[in-house]
């Protein structure tokens, strides 16, 4: 699994990459102001759309809150897992519990997941001819989506396993 500060990174990159290119292009008289200041929680992650011959930075539908939510989620659900591999075999009642608990985490994120990729195709619907950037960024977070579904592919059999040696 990648870990959160990457995720982190990436997408902080993507954002200062979108708002760059959205500069850069000539002919653009764009009221953008950069600031160092943090984001705010309902703050939307912004994204370069075509609009009748021009491109302009928009809000998406996914808001830091969303993705710093995730972050905490594969931070924590990381935790457990290695939490879980250094007790599986100590405590088969605890370790029942943990399973659980581990299995219905990775069912939250999978709807997580699905969330996230249903936002992507709608932004790659609504948007039509996006710019280059903009369609860099949406194949990068739809090959996130899949790294991150086969991951979650192989935490689902090491849970059931795990489950199997518990019983």
């Amino acid at each position: 699994m990648r870990s959160a500060s990457k995720l982190s990174a990436v997408l902080s990159t993507t954002a200062v990459t979108a708002l760059l290119a959205a500069l850069a292009l000539p002919g653009n008289a764009l009221a953008l102001e950069l600031s160092n200041s943090s984001p705010s929680f309902g703050d939307k992650v912004p994204v370069i759309h075509r609009d009748y011959d021009k491109d302009v930075v928009v809000r998406s539908e996914i808001s830091i809150d969303e993705l710093k939510k995730m972050r905490d989620t594969i931070s924590e659900q990381s935790r457990q897992i290695e939490e879980l591999k250094r007790s599986s075999g100590s405590n088969s009642n605890s370790s029942a519990r943990e399973t659980d608990e581990l299995k219905s985490k990775v069912k939250e994120q999978d709807r997580q997941l699905d969330t996230l990729g249903r936002q992507v195709e709608d932004l790659k619907r609504n948007n039509g001819s996006s710019s280059s950037a903009s369609s860099s960024e949406i194949a990068s977070l739809k090959q996130k989506i899949s790294d991150q579904d086969r991951a979650m592919d192989q935490l689902k059999r090491t849970v059931e396993e795990l489950s199997r040696k518990v019983k």
